[in-house]
């Protein structure tokens, strides 16, 4: 036990002075891994290879439409400030009006992606990890959101992509040293938080939102939720918008727990692809067919998925 724990002080050291590096000398080892990468993602075996065909088979598999739902408690316009004045409140009501009608006609993925996107009051936490959890009563259920990245050092833990583990409870899982080191910072808040109001309202369904960035913390809370109850809870939903891949383990699989779920991808969102040895259990396409000019404009494809159709996966 004890030389374990010195390999991992002496790895936490190697890692520090690599995040101390200069930018360029930094981004000539992503660039180095990042050739690794792909070299071994061009090896896969035949393992992989029929995991591969599983997940192409249930990713053709079509849901029955379901009803739109209006999400009525998530606040998408800032709080009224005590301090404001009746014309400021007046504007903002009208604002929020304005929104209820502009997504009165989108459909349930649709204003789902658009409220993560407008909401305004995320907590923040730890390393700039930006979460909320709603209660909604009209449709049951209790909901926890991660937004996108939304700082510098978001951006930095995007790029340190190679794997690293990150305990979440009584287990020790696989994903990124940015992921890991996101999640890890928030000290298990936000789950400890979420499981109050899942045994609070044990009736409700327990739905995970998250966009970009925060798919991979919707992910992981789905996985530390799992470990958590001993395997014994089910995920009524988790979907993901502009999906990025976290697992390295390439046959570990949600599915046994989450009764839905839908990781959105759209060809001209690069960002999508990101870590490609890593994998992800529905790749559910979305959007327009890739395209060269198209695929420069990365920012906006990754910003617009409620723009897109979902009509193969509602």
């Amino acid at each position: 036990m004890l030389c374990q724990g010195v390999k991992y002080i002496k790895g936490e050291m190697f890692f520090n002075r690599i995040l101390n590096m200069k930018t360029k000398h930094l981004f000539q080892i992503l660039l180095f891994s990042n050739l690794i990468i792909f070299s071994f993602a061009s090896c896969g075996t035949t393992r992989a290879l029929v995991q591969a065909s599983e997940d192409t088979s249930e990713e053709n598999e079509i849901k029955a439409p379901t009803v739109a739902k209006q999400y009525t408690n998530i606040n998408i316009v800032p709080a009224p400030d005590p301090d404001e004045s009746e014309k400021e409140k007046k504007e903002k009501r009208k604002k929020a009006e304005e929104i209820k009608e502009y997504t009165m006609n989108m459909t349930e993925e649709q204003r789902k992606f658009y409220y993560i996107k407008r909401t305004s009051d995320y907590e923040v936490i730890g390393k700039d990890l930006d979460y909320k959890i709603m209660v909604n009563h009209d449709s049951k259920e209790v909901i926890i959101q991660f937004e996108e990245s939304d700082s510098d050092e978001d951006w930095k833990n995007n790029w340190l992509f190679f794997p690293w583990p990150v305990k979440l409870d009584n287990k020790t899982v696989w994903t990124t040293y940015g992921y890991a080191q996101i999640y890890k910072s928030a000290n298990n808040i936000p789950i400890n938080q979420f499981c109050e109001q899942i045994e609070k309202y044990p009736d409700y369904k327990i739905v995970i939102w998250g966009w970009s960035l925060g798919s991979a913390m919707a992910k992981i809370i789905a996985r530390h939720l799992i470990i958590r109850s001993g395997g014994k809870i089910q995920i009524d939903e988790l979907t993901t918008y502009g999906d990025v891949k976290c697992w390295y383990n390439p046959f570990f699989t949600l599915k046994k727990n989450v009764v839905r779920i839908r990781e959105y991808v759209t060809w001209n969102d690069a960002i999508t692809g990101c870590v490609p040895i890593c994998r992800r259990d529905y790749t559910c396409r979305v959007g327009e067919k890739w395209g060269i000019k198209k695929s420069r404009d990365v920012e906006f494809y990754h910003t617009h998925y409620d723009e897109y159709d979902y009509s193969k996966w509602e």
